[in-house]
């Protein structure tokens, strides 16, 4: 993985990478240790891939509402089990291919005792990373499409909102060695039918304790453009509303195992806590997640 930037210097009285090898060096060595710096079984935000390598994550999660921030007096409770798979794949030292499928098992009570539920594939979403800096900081953008071919958007209790969604990110990560490692997003998707786009962002920061263990907070917020049509949410899916606002709340602690037998693939275990800490016209709750990790 080439991650050493060999843009020239604009000051010239400060040498160049190219035409001083013990500053190459140096840099070499720092973006080495920036690298290292990030939890050891996920390249976190901004990162790539080397070519050929990449991450897998294999995740259960249980989420769970008694709450609505805004108005819906018909609602009781929401309760969702989630089987999703995650992957990351270098196409590049520079571009990294990305994607997740997801499978849902949900259920929705309403204030008068009615309960609605579905289960099957949801949307799929599939996207690009383009590192476009290296060294401690690392620069990228990223171009996301979700499809929602995998189930019928008119279904009683439909698993989606039913229409494709196109989003573009800019994403920073910089290293705090020996102090983990920080990571900021932003970003705006495009939704094409009813559902208002969103701007999206990201606040994370991790850190190693160890060889093995490592820890990684993160809030993952949505923010409405207020572009689109909010209709009432009676008989809806209340996790899938049409203009919404929401900041989420992840803690994950993380186990990899021991790498000394020389195996190509890295494998680990992932706990992660969630927490819906404000929003508007959302559903308010929390869960869990377990996951089986996976580099190569």
């Amino acid at each position: 993985m080439s991650i050493i930037s060999t843009s020239p210097s604009h000051n010239n009285n400060l040498p160049t990478p190219g035409h001083n090898p013990s500053l190459k060096q140096v840099l070499k060595v720092a973006s080495l240790i920036s690298f290292a710096a990030i939890s050891q079984s996920a390249l976190a935000g901004a990162w790539t891939a080397a070519e050929g390598g990449g991450y897998n994550k294999l995740a259960v999660s249980g989420y769970q509402a008694t709450d609505f921030y805004g108005d819906s007096e018909g609602f009781d409770e929401f309760k969702g089990d989630n089987y999703s798979l995650y992957f990351e794949h270098g196409l590049r030292d520079d571009i990294t291919l990305f994607g997740t499928l997801l499978y849902q098992d949900l259920e929705q009570t309403s204030s008068a005792g009615l309960t609605t539920t579905n289960d099957g594939f949801s949307d799929i979403e599939v996207g690009l990373r383009k590192r476009l800096l290296d060294g401690p900081t690392i620069v990228s953008t990223s171009f996301l499409v979700k499809v929602p071919y995998l189930y019928d958007k008119n279904d009683e209790l439909p698993l989606g909102n039913g229409q494709t969604d196109y989003e573009a990110r800019i994403l920073v990560g910089r290293s705090l060695y020996p102090f983990g490692y920080i990571g900021l997003e932003a970003g705006y998707r495009v939704r094409t039918d009813d559902p208002s786009d969103e701007y999206r962002y990201l606040l994370e920061y991790g850190i190693s304790a160890g060889d093995n263990l490592y820890f990684r907070t993160k809030l993952d917020g949505t923010e409405s453009a207020k572009n689109g049509e909010r209709i009432s949410t009676d008989g809806i899916n209340l996790s899938a509303t049409n203009e919404f606002n929401l900041g989420k709340f992840e803690f994950t602690v993380g186990w990899a195992f021991d790498k000394s037998n020389g195996a190509k693939s890295k494998w680990g275990l992932e706990a992660t806590y969630n927490q819906d800490v404000y929003g508007d016209n959302a559903l308010n709750g929390g869960g869990y997640q377990i996951g089986l990790t996976r580099e190569y």
